[in-house]
């Protein structure tokens, strides 16, 4: 087996060790100015807590915990971002964060790296992948949930309804609905299917998304994604990987690195294992 393969498989497997020993770091929210605790709507039935799928408009500063480096403001752009919560549309640990939390309250949301942006960072805002950082928030407002009837229909969440889909929600519901016309309606371009931007029902606020969301949202490149793991396994950040290092990483796993590994490891012997070394070339395939 190729020495890049050997690296690849320890690399991912203390990866994922050290992903369940960052999990145990927790998302803390602290309440210092307005309500602290509210009941889930107010006497006129409107919302005043933030719930999953609702809603939320609110500012927000975002700052390296440790050092107070200001990181992003919602205050510079002049505008208070809102977006359903509990959806994925932002950080998983703002996510999480922001639900429970009263109208026209200000907290402070502590997010570790794992909850934030994980092993990769985002290194053009300084965000590295041990930063934990904290957002200063303040909830402006908060609105139910906009009925979205073509999600619950698209079984398959392929942002386009068939015959099959509209059959089977309309059988769970009890109701005799004629397929064969709904769809000569709906389905103007006649193509066998009713996407979201034909369907005149409750949709939703928000359409499919982009080519770009799409192109973020696609796996991450695996060089990539094998450089940030050496980033991590090179403790002492001096852009390599010393024996104690690779031992180390061994042995959070609850294995030791044999003498033979190592040798196969670095395979110039000059003592450390280099990222040419640890990625292989990916120019030339090894045999």
């Amino acid at each position: 087996m190729p020495i890049r393969h050997h690296l690849a498989t320890i690399a991912l497997a203390w990866a994922a060790t050290l992903t369940l020993a960052l999990g145990t770091e927790e998302i803390k929210v602290t309440v210092h100015e307005g309500p602290n605790s509210c009941a889930d709507f107010d006497a006129e039935k409107k919302p005043t807590k933030v719930q999953k799928d609702y809603s939320v408009a609110f500012h927000f500063t975002a700052y390296d915990d440790a050092t107070g480096k200001k990181i992003e403001s919602s205050h510079d752009l002049g505008v208070a971002p809102s977006f359903p919560v509990g959806q994925g549309k932002v950080i998983s640990g703002l996510d999480q964060g922001l639900i429970g939390l009263c109208k026209h309250s200000k907290a402070y949301i502590v997010i570790p790296p794992h909850l934030a942006y994980g092993t990769m960072g985002k290194p053009e805002q300084g965000v590295t992948k041990d930063t934990i950082l904290r957002y200063d928030v303040e909830i402006i407002d908060i609105q139910p949930p906009v009925p979205n009837d073509f999600k619950d229909i698209d079984s398959n969440k392929d942002w386009k309804i068939s015959r099959k889909e509209a059959t089977y929600y309309f059988e769970s519901k009890n109701q005799n609905v004629d397929i064969d016309a709904l769809f000569k309606t709906e389905d103007t371009d006649g193509d066998g299917y009713v996407s979201w931007e034909e369907f005149t029902g409750p949709k939703g606020a928000e359409g499919p998304p982009s080519t770009r969301q799409k192109q973020q949202t696609q796996e991450v490149d695996p060089l990539e994604q094998a450089a940030a793991i050496f980033q991590q396994m090179d403790l002492d950040s001096d852009g390599k990987i010393s024996k104690e290092e690779l031992a180390a990483a061994f042995e959070l796993m609850g294995e030791k690195m044999t003498d033979e590994f190592w040798t196969e490891s670095d395979a110039n012997g000059d003592g450390f294992v280099s990222i040419q070394e640890f990625i292989g070339d990916p120019g030339r395939e090894e045999l």
